[in-house]
């Protein structure tokens, strides 16, 4: 998804490059999920808005950084939000902050340090988008905090398809000053948006129906070792020793992860089966 937002934020604003990927993804959920994923629990409506909130303001904070820095920086810095899901999972789930688990945290932030390199040798312009980026790690792990809440009672769809819905609502408004100029590569690149962030998205609520908050915001960090390696591969870099040696230390954190399942909806034959 980083690499295909990097492509197309070259002839649109990240922000409607944010809503295309909110709008779309809904398109599909209601597809796939043939429409019976819009009725959540009342007394989850609140927190299900407050996910896509949280939510969007992540996904938007993380396109501007891919924008202004690159996909590889800015999804390094973006993906330190699993330190920033488990102060809050502990805070307010009840989560055990653990020996193993602050092992599996130090070594998720130093395999995406080396697989990306040392973000010391930021220039000027580059700059801004690591400082944006950082930001919305830290929002994220706010929503992926609440997404492990509401998936104790709600099933992935429901999850997700909230969070598409109130997410493409609140950037909407990016259009309001018009669109971009269309070409078969921002197509491409937006379809490739909306379709790898739909999986993605859906993949990660439904595992944070068996996994706890902090576990299962490790394993989704390590898309920082395939942003490096896509944009190097088709953007025009060669991929060195650090991105393996990056990349095992950051799965080495996901197996060191704590991940005592919490009661779940069991949702995946269910819904798409």
């Amino acid at each position: 998804m980083a690499v295909c937002v990097r492509v197309a934020t070259r002839d649109m604003s990240a922000a409607q490059v944010a809503c295309v990927r909110f709008a779309g993804a809904f398109a599909v959920l209601l597809v796939a999920t043939r429409g019976r994923a819009l009725r959540p629990r009342v007394a989850s409506a609140p927190r299900l808005v407050l996910r896509g909130v949280l939510g969007a303001a992540a996904i938007s904070c993380y396109f501007v950084a891919i924008g202004l820095a690159n996909a590889g920086l800015a999804t390094l810095l973006h993906s330190t939000y699993p330190v920033f899901t488990a102060l809050f999972a502990v805070a307010l789930l009840g989560e055990r902050f653990t020996p193993r688990l602050g092992a599996a945290l130090v070594l998720n932030l130093i395999g995406a340090a080396i697989v990306l390199g040392s973000p010391s040798v930021l220039g000027q312009r580059m700059l801004p988008g690591a400082l944006v980026a950082l930001l919305g790690g830290v929002i994220a792990g706010s929503a992926v905090a609440t997404a492990s809440q509401l998936r104790r009672t709600e099933s992935a769809s429901v999850v997700t398809i909230w969070f598409m819905a109130v997410g493409a609502v609140l950037t909407a408004p990016a259009f309001l000053g018009g669109g971009p100029v269309w070409s078969a590569s921002l197509v491409w690149a937006l379809v490739g948006v909306v379709l790898t962030s739909t999986a993605g998205q859906w993949l990660l609520h439904h595992g944070l129906g068996h996994v706890s908050a902090t576990a299962g915001s490790l394993a989704a960090a390590t898309n920082v070792l395939t942003a490096a390696v896509l944009e190097a591969l088709l953007l025009g870099s060669v991929p060195g020793g650090a991105v393996v040696v990056g990349g095992l230390l950051m799965l080495t954190a996901v197996w060191l992860a704590e991940a005592r399942p919490p009661p779940a909806v069991d949702d995946l034959a269910d819904e798409l089966g």
